[in-house]
């Protein structure tokens, strides 16, 4: 995974300011619960962000479990188990005494084999009773072809019933950038909210709006605990754009909202 840095908002004055956290999760906040669902949307470092969240429940002496609801890359470096039920998962995990134990943590990914090196989830169903399975079940739950910001369609995204928390994620690299490079389905702009891209450029404004809004990265999740999360913030420019998407959302949003920046070593 390489070195991760976390940083919450908190308010200076009239702006706000970051502060560096030592925990992903404790940055979240989210009131952790038995058999808990955690759902990842939107754009900018889903894979990346559920995978160090796995690592650190992990460490916390939690029994992990990560899929997805549509597709995400099949990771060699993870325990895998391949299956389309959840009872070959249960099955699987019958006779493996650390799982149970509870002496240590425990991450197992699961999914089903896809085209072009990727796993594909199970019926939703299924999923949903994967969580009686562990302590904390993570689903990538949307699909952005690897770019920094989303729109979501019709049917997107794929969260399951029962679903507690739901991260919604972009990256700091779509600020400044042209709309057809850096949006997943940015022709869906013009009927989602109003706005003629043409040769524009997202701005924070724009992206913060996304993120909050049901025609957005929220879309699903009104009622269930959301949490924001920038990624790609590698650099004092990133930190800067970061601050402008929060100074956009405002004092509401300053508290669930978080940036991250993850290296590869």
């Amino acid at each position: 995974m390489g070195l991760k840095n976390v940083y919450t908002f908190h308010s200076c004055g009239e702006k706000p300011a970051v502060t560096r956290r030592d925990s992903l999760w404790e940055a979240l906040g989210f009131p952790l619960k038995d058999h808990m669902v955690i759902c990842l949307t939107g754009g900018g470092g889903k894979t990346t962000t559920m995978f160090s969240l796995a690592d650190e429940l992990a460490a916390m002496g939690k029994r992990v479990i990560v899929t997805t609801s549509t597709h995400i890359f099949y990771p060699e470096d993870r325990k895998v188990v391949l299956a389309d039920r959840a009872d070959t998962v249960k099955d699987f995990l019958k006779d493996r005494e650390e799982w149970h134990s509870g002496h240590a943590g425990q991450v197992l990914v699961t999914g089903q084999p896809a085209a072009e090196g990727k796993l594909k989830g199970m019926a939703l169903q299924e999923l949903e009773q994967l969580s009686s399975l562990t302590d904390v079940l993570l689903i990538e739950a949307d699909g952005a072809k690897r770019l920094p910001l989303k729109i979501p369609k019709e049917g997107e995204p794929v969260l399951l019933k029962g679903t507690h928390g739901v991260i919604g994620c972009a990256g700091l690299d779509a600020i400044g950038s042209p709309w057809e490079e850096k949006c997943f389905r940015w022709e869906l702009a013009e009927s989602a909210f109003g706005w003629q891209t043409g040769k524009s450029l997202i701005t924070p404004d724009q992206a913060a709006r996304i993120l909050v809004s049901s025609n957005g990265t929220r879309k699903g999740a009104e009622s269930m605990e959301y949490r924001i999360l920038l990624n790609k913030a590698d650099h004092e420019n990133r930190l800067s754009d970061g601050l402008r998407v929060m100074e956009c959302l405002g004092e509401e949003w300053a508290g669930r909202c978080v940036m991250t920046s993850f290296f590869t070593s």
